[in-house]
C-alpha cells in the first residue's frame, strides 16, 4: 500500500509539473555530440538533438537537412522543438571533406627498349573519389642513347590537396 501511495504521489507531482507554465530554465534543447565532418561519398549518421521539458524527453523535428555526401562542401541540419510558448531551433553544421588520395595504376606499355629506339609513355589510370579535376605531374627522362634503368614518376593531386605517386621503370638495353 505504501508503494502505491508513493507511485500515486510521484504521478501527481509529474502531472502538476508538466501542466505548469514552462520557463526557459525548465527546457533543455541541445545538439547531441557527434562527428560533424563526413568523408566524401560515405554515409552520414545524424547524431540528432535532445529536447527536454521539466526533465522529460520530448520529440523534435528536422525542418531542413541539406547534407549531400556526394559533393564537397558545408551543409546544415535545422532542428525544431516546440513546447508551450517556446519554439526553439538549433542548427548543426556538417562539412563533407575529401581525405582520400587518388588511386593510381600504370597502363600496360613497352618499358624495355633497345638503344636508339623511342620509348612511348603509356601513362597511368587515375581514379579519384571526388571526380573533380586532378593535376598530373610527370617527372623523369629517358636517355635512349645510354644503357640503364630510368624512373618516370607520376604525381597526382586532387582538388582537396590529396596526392598519390606511382613510378614506372624503363630499361634501355643493348
Amino acid at each position: 500500500m505504501k508503494k502505491i501511495k508513493i507511485i500515486f504521489l510521484t504521478l501527481i507531482i509529474a502531472i502538476i509539473s508538466i501542466s505548469c507554465t514552462a520557463k526557459i530554465e525548465n527546457i533543455d534543447f541541445y545538439l547531441n555530440p557527434g562527428n560533424d565532418s563526413v568523408q566524401l561519398n560515405s554515409t552520414y549518421i545524424d547524431p540528432g538533438v535532445t529536447a527536454k521539458a521539466f526533465g522529460i524527453k520530448r520529440s523534435t523535428e528536422v525542418l531542413e537537412n541539406t547534407v549531400d555526401t556526394t559533393k564537397l562542401g558545408v551543409y546544415y541540419i535545422v532542428y525544431n522543438f516546440v513546447y508551450q510558448d517556446f519554439d526553439l531551433k538549433l542548427t548543426r553544421i556538417v562539412t563533407v571533406v575529401d581525405e582520400t588520395p587518388p588511386k593510381l595504376s600504370l597502363n600496360p606499355g613497352i618499358d624495355t627498349i633497345k638503344i636508339g629506339e623511342t620509348w612511348e609513355d603509356a601513362s597511368i589510370q587515375i581514379l579519384d573519389n571526388s571526380e573533380d579535376e586532378v593535376q598530373l605531374e610527370v617527372l623523369g627522362e629517358i636517355d635512349n642513347t645510354t644503357i640503364g634503368t630510368y624512373v618516370i614518376t607520376y604525381i597526382v593531386t586532387d582538388s582537396s590537396g590529396n596526392s598519390s605517386m606511382i613510378e614506372r621503370y624503363v630499361n634501355v638495353i643493348n
